[in-house]
This record gives C-alpha cells, sequence and structure tokens, in this order.
C-alpha cells in the first residue's frame, strides 16, 4: 500500500521560496576560507614529567619571551604530570598552587593530564582545569567531573592556520588504571589508548597541523607514530624520555623532554601554503642557561621560603643513595613504626636518588611524596609470594624493596617466573602454615594484583610519617650502603633487616 502526502495549494511554492531566500543569506553571511601565508614559522615549546620543580621556570620564562619578542608564532605545551615531586608545591595549601600560578604567568596554551594530576584530589584538579585547557580522549567522566576536559583542542594561529591537538594517557595493562591511586580515579572510565587514538582519525581533515599531546610514554609514542603516520608531532611524557633531536618515525615528529624540568623542548614547524615542509625539535639544557626572568624568579624564591621543610631531622655518617638503599630504609622505617613482621617498598615510590647527610623534613617529603597510608595484610607466605611475582611480572625486573625477609625470583629464558624463594634473616624458610603482618603503601594494596584473603586495613599513618619517626628515633644510618648484603649481615640480631 503507498502512501503519499499532498502539499497544500499555494504552500509548496511560498516554502521554496523562502528556503532560497535563507540560503543566499546564509551564503552572504559565511567568511569566506581564509587563505594560507605563503610562508608560516610556528614554534612549540614544550615540558614534561615536571613533578613540582619549579626551579626552572624563570630560565623558561626568559626564553618564551625572548621568542615572542622576535614576532614567531609561539606556543607552550606541557605533556603532563605537572604535580608531585618537590614539597614547597606539594605540601602548599591548597596543594599544587605554586606550579599552577606559575605556569599561568608562563601563558601556557595547552595541557594534557598525566597520572600524577590526580594526586592532589578532585579539587586541585578541577583548579587546574579551570585555568588551562587541556585535553584527554581516553578519559570518559561523568557530568561535572572533570568540567572542561576535552578530547582535542583546535588552536589558530595569527595567521588563520588551525593546529589540532588530541590528548592521550597512560594506563596500565593489569587494571587498565593511569599510575595513579585508585581511590582517586573513582568514578572515570579509561580506555586503552592507542586503541582509542584509532577512533580519531578524522581529526586529520579539521585542520592543517595534527599534534598529539601525549602522557603514554615513549615506546607507546612510537607506535603511535606506526600506527597514525599522518600525524605531524607526536609531544610526549611519562617514560621520562630524553629525545635529543626529536626522532623522525614514519614521517611524524617524535619530541620528549625527559623530566624534573632540567630541559625545554623546542619543536619549528616551517609551512608553505598552509603545508608543513619542514618540522625539527631540539632539547635546551637549562642547566647551560643563564638568562632568566625576574619578576618569575623573584616568585619562585618566595614559594622556596619555608623554614619547616628546611628542618635537620637526621644526620647520617654518608649519603645515601640507589634504589634498595633507600627502598630499604623506607621499608624498614614501614616496620619499625608499627611493629610489623615484614614491610615492603615499591621502587616506583622512591622519588629521590639520593639522601644527603642532613636530612632536612624537606627531603623526607620529596623522597615520599604521595601521602600515602600504610596499609596492614596479614599474609601466607603463598600469598607474599604472590605478590612478589605479582612486582616483578610488571616490567620484568625486581620492584620490591623489603623489610623482615630475603626474597629470590627465579625465571626461565624468556622471564618467566618459576620459583620465589622466601628466607627469613636468620637464612631460615618461612614457616608454610602461619600468617605473617605485612605493611605495604596503599597504593600497592590497591594497584597490585595478588591473592590475600585479610582485605588489610589502615594503620591511619602514611609513609613518610612512619620515615619521619625512624629518623627522628635515631636510627642507625649506617647500615644503608650501597654494599647491603655485607652491611646487613653485620647487623645486631634483632634490628630491622631487609
Amino acid at each position: 500500500m503507498t502512501r503519499s502526502r499532498r502539499a497544500r495549494p499555494g504552500l509548496r511554492p511560498v516554502l521554496v521560496a523562502l528556503l532560497a531566500v535563507l540560503g543566499l543569506a546564509s551564503c552572504a553571511v559565511r567568511p569566506p576560507a581564509p587563505v594560507p601565508p605563503a610562508e608560516s614559522h610556528i614554534v612549540i615549546f614544550h615540558i614534561n614529567d615536571t613533578h613540582a620543580k619549579i626551579d626552572a621556570f624563570a630560565k623558561i620564562a626568559a626564553i618564551l619571551d625572548a621568542e615572542r619578542k622576535t614576532g614567531s608564532e609561539v606556543f607552550f605545551f606541557s605533556a603532563g604530570d605537572i604535580f608531585t615531586g618537590d614539597p614547597v608545591v606539594d605540601r602548599f595549601d591548597p596543594p599544587g598552587r605554586p606550579i599552577v600560578k606559575i605556569l599561568e604567568r608562563l601563558g601556557l596554551d595547552l595541557l594534557t593530564l598525566g597520572n600524577h594530576e590526580f594526586d592532589y584530589g578532585p579539587d586541585a584538579l578541577k583548579d587546574l582545569l579551570a585555568r588551562f585547557r587541556t585535553v584527554s580522549a581516553n578519559i570518559e567522566a561523568p557530568a561535572g567531573v572533570l568540567p572542561g576536559l576535552e578530547p582535542s583542542a583546535v588552536l589558530k594561529t595569527r595567521d588563520g592556520l588551525r593546529m589540532v591537538v588530541f590528548g592521550l594517557i597512560q594506563v596500565e595493562p593489569g587494571n587498565g588504571l593511569p599510575s595513579a591511586h585508585p581511590d582517586k580515579l573513582r568514578g572515570l572510565q579509561f580506555s586503552e589508548p592507542l586503541a582509542r587514538a584509532a577512533g580519531l582519525k578524522r581529526l586529520r581533515d579539521d585542520g592543517e597541523i595534527l599534534i598529539g599531546l601525549t602522557h603514554i610514554g615513549y615506546q607507546q609514542d612510537l607506535a603511535l607514530a606506526r600506527q597514525w603516520p599522518e600525524i605531524d608531532v607526536i609531544v610526549g611524557g611519562h617514560s621520562h624520555t630524553r629525545v635529543d633531536p626529536a626522532e623522525n618515525v614514519e614521517g611524524v615528529l617524535v619530541a620528549q623532554a625527559g623530566s624534573d624540568n632540567r630541559f625545554l623542548g623546542r619543536i619549528d614547524l616551517h609551512l608553505r601554503n598552509g603545508r608543513i615542509v619542514g618540522k625539527e625539535g631540539v632539547l635546551i639544557d637549562l642547566a647551560r642557561t643563564t638568562a632568566e626572568d625576574a619578576g618569575i624568579k623573584a616568585l619562585v624564591a618566595e614559594y622556596q621560603r619555608s623554614p619547616a621543610l628546611a628542618r635537620i631531622v637526621a644526620r647520617a655518617p654518608f649519603e645515601i643513595g640507589g634504589k634498595e638503599a633507600l627502598g630499604s630504609l623506607m621499608s624498614d622505617a614501614i616496620r619499625w613504626a608499627h611493629g610489623l613482621d615484614v614491610a615492603f617498598q615499591n621502587n616506583g615510590g622512591i622519588r629521590l636518588n639520593r639522601l644527603p647527610q642532613a636530612i632536612t623534613l624537606k627531603d623526607v617529603y620529596t623522597l615520599e611524596p604521595f601521602g600515602n597510608p600504610v596499609v596492614r595484610f596479614d599474609m601466607t607466605p603463598a600469598e607474599i609470594r604472590s605478590l612478589v611475582q605479582s612486582s616483578f611480572e610488571r616490567n620484568n625486573a625486581i620492584d620490591l624493596q623489603v623489610s623482615g625477609l630475603s626474597y629470590e625470583v627465579r625465571t626461565d629464558t624468556e622471564k618467566r617466573v618459576r620459583e620465589i624463594r622466601l628466607r627469613l634473616p636468620d637464612g631460615s624458610p618461612l614457616a608454610e602454615d602461619r600468617t605473617y603482618s605485612v605493611g605495604l603503601s596503599s597504593y600497592i594494596g590497591s594497584s597490585y594484583t595478588f591473592s590475600h584473603k585479610d582485605p588489610g586495613r589502615s594503620l591511619q599513618t602514611t609513609v613518610a610519617d612512619a620515615l619521619l619517626g625512624y629518623l627522628e628515633s635515631g636510627a642507625d644510618l649506617g647500615v644503608y650502603t650501597r654494599d647491603l648484603v655485607r652491611a646487613l649481615a653485620e647487623r645486631a640480631p634483632g634490628a630491622p633487616r631487609n
């Protein structure tokens, strides 16, 4: 059965005429497409994994200002992790505010979120999003949770060229979350970054220049370049990789500027008639830079003045350096503070390379800046082995430093775990039929996949609290040498051991 609708007499011609008039009006007000300039030069400065280090920003400000005064088209990007790593920023009220205010003064154009942007909690993150344009395409949040976060952004040059920039954040293969405390990520959904990038290819048509501003690590950036060679530039972070000069991969310029504000990245894009005809990237060593912006230098000095953080809490006979020595110190402190049988400290939570002989409060909070509470689990030896195996398989390497026992991981030629041996300080094996009290940071307890019947309970103090108490107790710091095997073997019976 065929159905039709008849036009009422006289209506159709009027409607057609009206649409024609509207169409002409629309054409009349539509601005003409901009004609690309014959020659264009764009400079992109970039930082990543700053980790709250603010000392070098006076130098960065001077470099930005000098380039802007030449008349160049200048942009300033951050590839994430501006937070966490310096107590001057971490312990400020509100946390993070010093580096946020400095980046405002420097005119940061665009930011992608790193895993440590979540460390200070939702209020600090919302404040960050309110102040800077921020992109990340593989984060989904309920309405109002991350206001202002965009998958991508279009930045226009003075000549009308469109620079399309998308963001990506890393996720862990095991739990599908960024490397942050899971409690700080509640309510958010994350997708695998390279899979998400495959759905963004339409962005190529939205501008003359396409840039990935990523926090997924150098190896993933290389994979992204091979997967999507139409990208012009990838500005990366997360792996703390110094890429100097920037690397050309399948025609994609891949850049990253190390970490801790030691280097400033510079990318130069040369365009002719709206098409890129040349691109290169280098790193500027800020230790060799002398010019400083006086205003930013004074602001940094104001933030750095904190007599409380300068208080000396302990003196060591020598500098304590290296993951093993520092991790042993931290795990000993956890075990000492709570009277536990065993304690573990993950290498990723050790944020200093060395402690000076005169250890200050600032050093303690720099070594452990996260404020994660200690959690106690009562665990069998089998469950402890499960934890050790999980930690080893994250990077196919020893990850956990330990106090109260020693462990040995035996693998095959392909680094698959075949056996884990646990020993008490006197060399005897653990009793398989009993449980041991084990202390972990809440990050390990929440992020590592391991067997444990005991759900664990918070001991209401942080790792930094335990470390501070241990140092102020007069603990013998002479044992934390690089030759830990010899030093720990010579310890007096009953003292904490690794």
